[in-house]
């Protein structure tokens, strides 16, 4: 966990002139706090453990500023366990109401940051000043990308960072199989995926608490820690399927033609999106035990629930092949 000890020496390493104004929120592996550096109002971000990387999010809100017309906050500092970035007063109440309006406005929102995007392979980002290199050759600072040969491939990568973090956790490691059954299941049939679509940045946690929405403009996103470089519909659907969760169908609709305002969904869209739900279900499990929100009997029947999810639909997949 992060003290203020932390964040003094985090703001200390760029200027002489700080203040630690007081926790914003603390949610494993980061920690958040108002601070002031050189005079400004700003956010400091934190990593709390190994498994959170600050510098590689303050790079991709660099790339995301510098190179579209995304609005994101303006990083002042990176360090190696954090950043600085300046105070928006448009990042919203967490949590948010969504209805049918917000909804058309943030997908719309996320539409335009995967149109104005695109990356020569699918992979993981990482921090580096070696730059971010795009489909028409030009590279600009950010990231860079640690390409896979495919998209099934940086899937399979991504439940695997999962089982390690769930085998890694005292209580999580009973819950591995969800991720096993998962990859299994991608190894077999790595098909299920085909026609998904050239990558883009996703933002891997386009959630409406992370967007900041005025007179049906989104007006400030932040969380960039889930982004990563895939087609466009796995970002789509790790929005959606939460949105789905309030079983408003309207406000999901509301979200696609939002989205579809901007750009098209690919062929076979819907088709995939059992898929998705199981890739996200699985990644959920891990969530659940290192953020550490609900704890004690009440993760263990949600974990329960959660791998049960993911056991029937590989089930329904596999017998489902051709």
């Amino acid at each position: 966990m992060s003290t203020e000890t932390d964040v003094h020496d985090a703001l200390a390493s760029h200027s002489d002139e700080y203040e630690v104004r007081g926790l914003l929120h603390e949610v494993p592996p980061h920690a958040t706090y108002e601070v002031a550096l050189d005079g400004q109002r700003a956010v400091c971000k934190l990593a709390t453990s190994d498994e959170g990387d600050p510098a590689t999010e303050a790079r991709l809100l660099q790339h995301v500023d510098r190179t579209t017309s995304i609005p994101v906050p303006h990083v002042l500092a990176v360090g190696d366990d954090h950043f600085v970035a300046a105070w928006s007063d448009d990042v919203p109440e967490d949590p948010c109401d969504v209805d049918e309006s917000r909804a058309r406005t943030i997908g719309a929102g996320l539409a335009r940051l995967h149109e104005e995007t695109a990356f020569d392979a699918p992979g993981f980002f990482r921090s580096t000043d070696e730059g971010v290199a795009s489909n028409d050759g030009r590279v600009t600072d950010g990231p860079a990308l640690d390409a896979r040969e495919s998209w099934p491939a940086t899937v399979r990568a991504f439940l695997e960072d999962r089982r390690a973090c769930l085998a890694d956790h005292e209580r999580g490691r009973t819950y591995v199989d969800a991720a096993d059954d998962a990859l299994a299941l991608l190894r077999e049939r790595p098909e299920l995926l085909d026609g998904a679509g050239d990558p883009v940045l996703c933002h891997g946690n386009y959630l409406p608490e992370h967007v900041g929405v005025y007179d049906g403009d989104v007006t400030c996103v932040i969380d960039f820690e889930h982004a990563l470089a895939g087609p466009a519909e796995y970002d789509y659907w790790r929005t959606a399927l939460p949105l789905l969760g309030n079983e408003d169908e309207a406000v999901e609709a509301a979200f696609r033609a939002g989205y579809e305002s901007v750009r098209p969904l690919p062929d076979g869209f819907d088709e995939r999106e059992e898929v998705y739900r199981l890739v996200n279900t699985a990644s959920y499990v891990r969530s659940l035990f290192l953020q550490g929100n609900v704890t004690g009997e009440e993760a263990e029947r949600r974990a329960d629930r959660m791998t049960e999810y993911v056991r029937k639909t590989v089930d329904a997949l596999r017998d489902g092949a051709p």
